[in-house]
């Protein structure tokens, strides 16, 4: 079976994004010719949150929420960032981390391209959570990371969360963000505090820290039930499954108060 999107990284089927998954299993279902009414039973893409667009042979399940984290260069001098000030960041209102407290180093922000989960959940659930003007992720300025001047601000983009957090570590003064599983087996990079809250699964239940993101699992039509896809998707909510997703980090829906909403208690 082919599983697109986040997890496993490396693996055959992956790929560097949620929407770039969520074409991948489109082009899968038109190429196998799956007729109205049936479905795939071999491929499944995962997205942080709902699928971006306009896709109606698709069907998307919950089945965690997933923790995510700002990181930071360790040259910025900073562990923690209250949300106005991660806003400012991002608006460009602060330039140098010197503004928050940090050393006298510009601002080098990473990001990931449009179509990504974890830079959906970014602008979502972070950067405009609480109303106000709206703040979009500004447009990158080098089309290469290792491009940025190292004495001005500056913006890049890449395609996936190892090279995220490479590039993070590697340039002076950057800021990016990750899958909280990720950023915790990565060297030289530091996770963001927001108001003082670590990314964990306690934080989001009790309200205090919004870096989160529902993950689906998407499939083209309704897998056969005898296939590979179907049970796949019957052990996420297995025993083992929940397992598997607990050590990631991720807290099962099937755990939640409202599976098929799979919102945390304090949301």
């Amino acid at each position: 079976m082919r599983r697109e999107g986040r997890r496993d990284p490396g693996r055959a089927g992956d790929v560097g994004g949620s929407a770039e998954g969520v074409d991948a299993l489109e082009r899968a279902g038109e190429a196998a010719g799956v007729s109205a009414g049936d479905g795939l039973g071999d491929h499944i893409a995962f997205t942080d949150g709902r699928a971006v667009g306009d896709h109606p042979r698709l069907l998307g399940r919950p089945i965690a929420y997933s923790l995510f984290t700002l990181v930071v260069n360790a040259d910025a001098g900073v562990q923690n960032l209250s949300l106005q000030q991660v806003r400012d960041i991002y608006a460009e209102k602060v330039t140098n981390w010197s503004d928050v407290g940090g050393t006298d180093l510009p601002v080098h922000l990473v990001n990931r391209h449009r179509g990504s989960g974890t830079r959906t959940a970014l602008v979502e659930r972070v950067l405009n959570g609480g109303g106000g003007p709206r703040i979009e992720v500004p447009e990158a300025t080098a089309g290469d990371c290792s491009a940025l001047g190292r004495d001005e601000p500056g913006r890049c983009e890449v395609g996936g969360t190892d090279r995220l957090l490479q590039e993070v570590a590697d340039v002076p003064g950057a800021l990016g963000y990750s899958e909280a599983s990720s950023a915790a087996a990565a060297e030289d990079i530091v996770e963001v505090r927001i108001d003082g809250v670590p990314a964990t699964l306690r934080g989001v239940e009790d309200g205090r820290y919004p870096y989160w993101q529902i993950e689906f699992a998407h499939t083209y039509g309704e897998p056969p039930a005898g296939s590979i896809a179907a049970a796949f998707l019957r052990y996420l909510t297995d025993q083992g499954g929940k397992d598997v997703l607990r050590e990631f980090g991720d807290r099962p829906c099937s755990e939640t108060r409202f599976p098929l909403l799979c919102e945390p208690a304090g949301s």
